[in-house]
């Protein structure tokens, strides 16, 4: 794969960056393998490494090491599905500051004030109480995984986009447990 065939995307601010599902030859969907994923990475990587490049002058050293940022970054926002969501959502034409500025449901936010502070008033030890705060947080998040992807592929925007927004809560919740269960 030469760094002349990637195909562009053009984001909703009109820059025109790679598209990181064709930088990896891969069909743009929400649900990927991440295993290949890495191998296609590790592959590229090993390709495209500027310390291949330097025999071949500033021009091709300086085109391998963009090609290799490009590469990290696509890998970074594909492996995880937060990144992978909003970039999808951004492939569609979504502003992801805009769906961050918009209300979230009070139901919502409540139930997430009511797991931290669970967290937080748990004593030490509570590795019981921490492992079901941690499952409920799982099942949440994967719920708002499934409403994504149903919003995805029937083109309901607003539902993707809500949806992307409850993980991008979530993900933070599920960070904070983590950290929790490692100073407990």
């Amino acid at each position: 794969m030469s760094a002349s065939s990637q195909q562009s995307v053009a984001s909703p601010t009109g820059e025109t960056n790679r598209d990181y599902f064709a930088m990896f030859q891969l069909t743009p969907t929400f649900d990927l393998d991440l295993e290949d994923l890495g191998e296609r990475f590790r592959t590229l990587q090993r390709h495209f490494h500027p310390d291949r490049h330097v025999s071949g002058g500033a021009t091709q050293a300086r085109m391998a090491a963009q090609m290799s940022a490009d590469l990290n970054a696509a890998y970074q926002t594909l492996k995880a599905p937060v990144p992978r969501a909003g970039y999808l959502l951004e492939r569609q034409g979504c502003d992801l500051e805009a769906l961050g500025r918009q209300p979230v449901a009070g139901d919502f936010l409540l139930e997430q004030m009511e797991l931290r502070e669970a967290v937080y008033e748990l004593p030490e030890g509570a590795s019981d109480a921490r492992s079901g705060i941690h499952a409920r947080a799982e099942s949440l998040f994967n719920a708002e995984i499934t409403s994504f992807r149903e919003g995805l592929e029937s083109g309901d925007l607003a539902l993707a986009g809500t949806a992307w927004v409850h993980m991008l809560y979530l993900d933070k919740l599920r960070s904070e447990i983590a950290l929790d269960s490692q100073l407990s």
